[in-house]
Formats: structure tokens, sequence, C-alpha cells
């Protein structure tokens, strides 16, 4: 549909679309609102409207505005795509697909399409659709960073029959094929580790173009829940510390090197803790936290915690050897900072939970429930060994050192692939500590 616009009303859609990306939402939907009143058939204002309700968290408005757009136009290929995101947030599952599926009948090569229907199985659990849609959406559009990335993530936990028609998935089943001879029942020499990022870095050169991962932590998941997320926005709102965390007792490793780190990454994947434990190992990023290079495992006692110290223990002797330390700990350090003395655990009393944090968690679960439904992952248990997402993690900590001048990193690689994401992220650390 072609449908003319007055020169007034162009310049009154140019500044939605300034309200829209500088993140005036409220602004931009009471202009876009007033001028629908006027521009009734027109189907990009209409599509604009219900971006602004999308980003709103208004749901329900924003499937009804992608209707109207879509009843302007049948074959608006973008109101359909946003209309798969509206119900995907709703929780209506077959309506987001039959709203993918149908941007993808309109343009064939629709890559955000094929990438949101992906996302969409990924979260159902339905990983074989979900790799076949991130395959169709890099086939399409081989820049599509997301798709990438998420594919990536995806293979942490699930690993697809090789496909020799996507580099991505081929790097993976490279990487994971690579004869290692790093073992933890052994020590690990700088030699070993050198030979062996020059043998994955090949694969990296080889598959990918574009190396930017957007991830620090590396994790080995037992397949619980830990609704960290939920937990943190609770605090973050409120400033109140949930009562589950006042359970959640951590082993800390504080490391001085990256390649420190990346030998603490081998005993994490190799090493069995009798309840399999969740661990994960990462650089520190957040302002105002100490620490560089750490390391965590989740347990549910203090009692626990020190067992995981004594098998722990003998690991890091015969591989870190020194400048390292373990201790135990309650909680997340952001929550020792405003209620200080939570983290000791020598004395668990010195914070208790209030009884009237109770009310507030439950404004939390209400604002959870009724919000979006988008992203409710299934949880999986973390495939062992090295992974393609695991390996670009580790540039990223080597890109960390050499910013940090932490020039350990010598020893073990001279090749390192730029990331922006890390300097930026080291940069707004800097700027506010």
């Amino acid at each position: 549909m072609n449908v003319k616009i007055n020169n007034q009303n162009k310049s009154e859609i140019d500044k939605i679309i300034q309200l829209y990306k500088r993140k005036k939402f409220d602004d931009a939907l009471i202009l876009s609102n007033k001028l629908l009143k006027t521009e009734k058939n027109v189907p990009f204002l209409f599509n604009l409207n219900g971006l602004i309700n999308l980003s709103l968290e208004n749901w329900e408005n924003s499937v009804q505005v992608f209707q109207k757009a879509i009843d302007c136009d049948d074959k608006f290929v973008e109101a359909y795509n946003n209309m798969g995101i509206a119900y995907s947030h709703l929780g209506k599952e077959d309506k987001a697909i039959e709203n993918y599926n149908k941007a993808i009948e309109i343009k064939k090569d629709y890559s955000n399409a094929y990438n949101n229907l992906a996302t969409h199985y990924d979260d159902l659990g339905k990983y074989d659709q979900a790799v076949k849609n991130y395959v169709n959406a890099l086939k399409f559009n081989s820049d599509h960073l997301q798709a990438q990335n998420n594919l990536i993530h995806l293979m942490n936990f699930f690993n697809p029959e090789n496909d020799e028609n996507n580099s991505i998935i081929r790097a993976n089943h490279d990487i994971k094929n690579i004869d290692i001879k790093i073992s933890i029942l052994n020590k690990v020499s700088t030699r070993e580790l050198n030979d062996y990022l020059i043998k994955c870095n090949q694969i990296l050169k080889k598959n990918l173009k574009n190396l930017s991962f957007f991830d620090t932590q590396i994790h080995r998941r037992n397949g619980f829940n830990l609704n960290c997320d939920r937990h943190h926005k609770a605090f973050n709102k409120f400033k109140i510390i949930p009562k589950y965390c006042f359970g959640c007792i951590k082993v800390e490793i504080n490391l001085k090197t990256v390649v420190q780190l990346l030998k603490l990454y081998f005993i994490f994947d190799q090493i069995n803790f009798p309840n399999d434990n969740i661990r994960k190992s990462f650089v520190e990023l957040r302002p105002g936290i100490p620490g560089t290079y750490k390391g965590l495992v989740y347990c549910e006692s203090v009692e626990e915690a020190q067992k995981i110290i004594d098998i722990l223990e003998p690991y890091m002797t015969k591989l870190i050897e020194k400048n390292f330390n373990l201790s135990i700990k309650r909680g997340c350090t952001e929550f020792d900072i405003e209620f200080p003395g939570y983290k000791d655990v020598k004395n668990l009393k010195n914070v208790l939970y209030q009884d009237d944090w109770f009310q507030s968690e439950k404004l939390i679960d209400e604002e959870i429930l009724n919000g979006s439904k988008k992203g409710k992952k299934v949880f999986n248990r973390s495939l062992r060994g090295v992974g393609l997402s695991d390996l670009l993690i580790i540039h990223n900590w080597l890109n960390y050192a050499k910013l940090i001048k932490d020039e350990s990193y010598k020893n073990i690689t001279n090749e390192i692939f730029f990331s922006e994401y890390i300097f930026q992220a080291v940069k707004r650390r800097d700027d506010q500590n």
C-alpha cells in the first residue's frame, strides 16, 4: 500500500523516531497516538506505534496496533515478525510461531524472523528446531551477530549433528574433536596451553569472520535454576536480600593472572563434586567490586562448602601452585556492600532476613508473573569439554588481561582477537570506580 503523507506529518514521524531512538518511549507514544488520529492508513506508523508499545511492555496494545498495520498491508513482513515478538511476551506460543512463520512465508530470506523463531524454540527446549532456524538466519545473513551468538550459547548444552554447511556448528565440532592433552591429573604447562590455543585459533579463523562474543563467564550448570535474575531484581528494586539467598553459600576462588584462570577453567570442567555443584569462572567487571580473576562454586551449606574446598585445594596446589585464595562466603558481594557483614559465614546472624521483606518479594513475584513470558528458558546441564563458547570467552579473558596489564597472557599466546565489548566493559568499570 502506497499512502501519501504530508510534509508536516513526515516531520512528526521523524520526531517520533528520534524519541524512540533516545528511549523516550512515553513521549513517543503520546505523539504517535496523536498522529494516528489523522493518519489512519499508514502501516509504517502503526508498526512504529506497536514497537513503542513493545518497549513500554504494553503487549496487548502492541498486538492490536500491529494487526492494524497488517490490515493496511497484508504483506507487511516486519509487522508479522513484531506481532510474533508481542505474542512471545504474552506467552501465546502458537500465535508467536504462526506470525514468525507468516513473515518467513512472505520473505523467504528474512533473517530476523528466523532468529526470533529460533529463540522461541530455544526457550521451549526444542533445540533441533532452534538450531535449524538459527542456521537459516545465518544462511541468509552471515553477519547476523545475534543469531550467531544465540547458536553458540545453545551449543553449551546441546550438541547438534555436524552441519558442514554451517561454519559455527563446524567450528564447535572441530574444537571438541581436538585431541586435548590437558588433564587436571597432571601439571599443566604454559607450553601445553599455548599449543592448544594455536590449534583452536586456526579453527576460529577458518570458520568465523566475526569473533565478537558478549560473555565473560564460563558456567558448568547442573540443570538447576538458581533464579538469580529474580533475586537481583528484588534487591535492585527494594534493597532487600531475598530469603533464598540466606542459604546460598559459595566457595570463592581469587586468582592473580589470566593463566591461573585458564587452569581453573580446566579444573572446573573436569572435576567431579559429590553433588555436581554449579560452578563458574570469570573476570570481574562489576564497578566497586574488588578482584580480577575469580571462580565460584555454589553450595547449600557451610559444611558442604568446606568439603568442596577439601576436594578442590589439592588440584589448585598442583596446577596453580601459589598466589590463589580459597574462601567461603554467603550470597553476592553486592548484598554485603548494602548490608555489611551479610557474607561473613563465621557469623551468619550478622544480617538476618527481615519479616517485612516478604511483602517486597511478593510484589516482585507478582510483577514477574504479570510481566513478559518471553525468555523463560528450560534449564539444562552444561556439556563438558571445551566448546566454541568457552573458547570465545577465553579470548575475552585474554583481552581483559592485556587491558589491565597482566603480562602473563604472553606466556600462553601471542595472538589475541581484539574485543570492542571487553574494551568498553573495562572502560565503564574503570570510569565508575
